[in-house]
């Protein structure tokens, strides 16, 4: 059963936390999910890290949330951002894309490109995509391409993005939020057969995935990094003066 009443599940796997550059505690984020979404499947994926996914696992586990929560991390390798979903150990940032691959796969897990060919922010490009779609090691090979991305690095060379997919590379299609501020969680999505994390898993590798979303506004892209800015703020505080869980 779905939380939408339909019958395609919604996953948002691309969220940010106050663990990197985020707003919001984890529990903000799980509860936000809880009380203002129809999500099935969201995935905590922090910049170079998977201790606030981690914790957030812990308090999903110890809750009675209705949608199924999946580790993650956002990895930026030498040629862009990747997303790796359901692994449990931190990929270590900035090596060679082959080997991030190759890693994101040895745990296990599936590696999407996150906003590819976006000019704003780390991502990869077209030779990249290219490269892993050639490449001869399975492991080697990006799993999904991200589609729909709210954000204005989303935004950007769509139509150039989509084209790309479509003719040559023919990876599974999901859309995220990259969220930062509670929200933008479920702005986009991903439509797939199922209500699971595993259903999910198993209409990425089968293909029968499909993104939807809206974009955001020039103004909601300020106020995120306005309001980044003050969690920075709040890092800094933290660090010269500890205060317990916070984040």
């Amino acid at each position: 059963m779905t939380r939408n009443g339909g019958d395609l599940g919604k996953a948002d796997m691309h969220l940010h936390t106050l663990y990197s550059d985020g707003t919001a505690s984890v529990r903000m984020v799980l509860d936000h999910v809880e009380s203002h979404s129809d999500l099935d499947v969201i995935a905590i994926t922090d910049h170079e890290r998977v201790d606030g996914a981690l914790r957030a696992r812990e308090i999903h586990d110890a809750g009675a949330y209705s949608f199924e929560l999946v580790v993650g991390e956002e990895i930026t390798t030498r040629r862009g951002h990747v997303l790796a979903l359901f692994i449990s150990e931190r990929i270590p940032a900035l090596r060679p894309l082959p080997e991030t691959l190759e890693r994101i796969h040895d745990q296990g897990g599936i590696a999407i490109a996150a906003h590819p060919m976006a000019p704003l922010t780390p991502s990869l490009g077209i030779r990249s995509l290219l490269a892993t779609h050639h490449a001869i090691d399975p492991r080697h090979r990006i799993d999904a391409i991200e589609l729909m991305n709210p954000s204005a690095a989303g935004r950007a060379r769509r139509s150039t993005r989509d084209g790309l997919n479509s003719r040559v590379l023919r990876l599974a299609a999901v859309g995220n939020s990259d969220a930062h501020v509670p929200e933008g969680i479920g702005t986009a999505w991903t439509w797939f057969p199922g209500s699971t994390a595993d259903d999910y898993r198993a209409a990425v590798a089968a293909g029968t995935t499909r993104p939807d979303g809206t974009f955001w506004s020039s103004l909601h892209n300020v106020d995120v990094y306005r309001r980044q800015l003050g969690a920075k703020l709040r890092h800094l505080r933290h660090t010269l003066r500890p205060t317990g869980e916070w984040r």
